[in-house]
């Protein structure tokens, strides 16, 4: 019997009986699993029919997974990307976990991070009035977040610099998933500066760099829900913001378990690739016949790509397009709907259209809101493209 523990684990059951779009399998700042993105891919499907899908910047996979191809070539240089969707695809079993074993129980320490030290201490045991709120719920606060995502830092450390074991290198996948569920929005950002929990674009691993890996992958970040305060004298159920609050995980009750997924992306694979090696690797043998590339990088001038993808970047994801191009390869690009982006491809002769997208990653209101977006197409007839999409919106 499934549990239907997982946040998503209904809709993906959903999809798989269905051959609809379905949802990625963990939450990611970005990710295009929102409703309009469902509708465009899936409207590609029925136009384009069952196609191997190229993802040059796939994070979750949200729109290989929207468009449900049978095979699908993903690529991403996020090393705990790569490492989640390969075991997700090769061994998912070794992702099932109950979440109360990284939630609270009665008597559980509460670990707090020494804002001085970068050290854990022991702040107190969590009573029994707090499980008995939440019943066989996993619940968790700020503290058990932190603690969980220094345990995830630690892992990834001793990973790059001497190596785990394969228990451990499940745990730190297994982390990576329900990190981004307890996390704001699915908000992780990587940056090889000096860690600091006031700055959120600074690492926890500090700022020496480490080797077989991209500086800006040195330590990954998950950032917190709202306000982080905790005011002098008060009591620990009455902090000024998020630290102490009880919240409950998200899902139902039982094992998470990811195996709706690994049947959906049963033949298709997840490779750690930079963009300059994917036309030139052996493994991929261009055809515009059999195959369709989605291609979203981290938009210009925004804040994912904060630290380390710059215009000299976006050239490269041009140029990686115009080769889609000139091979005949279907081909849609999203990006921000600036002049720098968008005059080049207009150039090139894509098709262009504006799309209005509803931001909520921010953490503050202020970033958040309806931005335009660059939808371009390249080797899509238009106007069927259109009649389905429009069909699909009416629905």
């Amino acid at each position: 019997m499934i549990s239907k523990a997982h946040p998503q684990e209904k809709k993906a059951l959903r999809a798989l009986q269905t051959g609809g779009p379905a949802p990625p399998a963990i939450k990611i700042q970005g990710g295009k699993s929102k409703p309009m993105y469902q509708q465009i891919m899936q409207s590609l499907r029925r136009n384009l029919g069952d196609r191997e899908t190229i993802e040059p910047f796939a994070g979750a996979g949200s729109l290989s997974l929207g468009f449900r191809p049978t095979q699908a070539s993903l690529f991403d240089i996020n090393p705990d990307l790569a490492s989640f969707h390969t075991r997700l695809i090769d061994n998912p079993e070794s992702l099932r976990f109950d979440p109360l074993d990284y939630t609270f129980r009665a008597g559980d320490p509460i670990m707090m991070e020494n804002l001085d030290t970068g050290q854990m201490m022991n702040i107190g045991e969590v009573p029994e009035e707090w499980e008995d709120r939440f019943g066989d719920r996993p619940f968790y606060m700020g503290t058990k977040f932190y603690e969980l995502r220094n345990k995830f830092n630690e892992l990834r450390h001793r990973e790059i610099t001497e190596g785990l074991y394969e228990s451990e290198r499940v745990e730190k996948d297994r982390l990576f998933l329900l990190l981004q569920y307890m996390t704001n929005n699915g908000l992780l950002r990587y940056s090889p500066d000096t860690p600091s929990r006031a700055s959120k674009y600074n690492s926890s691993l500090g700022g020496t760099p480490l080797p077989n890996i991209e500086t800006p992958f040195e330590s990954a970040y998950f950032d917190t829900i709202g306000k982080d305060k905790v005011g002098p004298g008060r009591g620990i159920m009455r902090g000024t913001g998020n630290t102490f609050r009880l919240q409950k995980l998200p899902g139902g009750e039982g094992e998470w378990n990811v195996d709706p997924w690994s049947e959906i992306m049963e033949e298709w694979q997840y490779i750690r690739r930079p963009i300059d090696e994917l036309i030139t690797s052996d493994d991929i043998d261009l055809d515009p016949n059999r195959q369709a590339a989605f291609i979203d990088p981290p938009y210009h001038q925004e804040l994912g790509a904060h630290t380390f993808f710059d215009l000299s970047d976006q050239e490269r994801v041009r140029a990686l397009t115009e080769t889609l191009d000139e091979f005949g390869i279907p081909t849609v690009s999203f990006n921000s709907f600036t002049d720098a982006i968008v005059n080049p491809l207009r150039d090139m002769g894509l098709d262009i259209h504006q799309l209005a997208r509803r931001d909520t990653s921010g953490s503050k209101a202020s970033t958040r809101g309806v931005k335009p977006e660059l939808m371009a197409m390249a080797n899509i007839p238009q106007d069927a493209f259109q009649q389905t999409w429009s069909e699909l919106r009416d629905l």
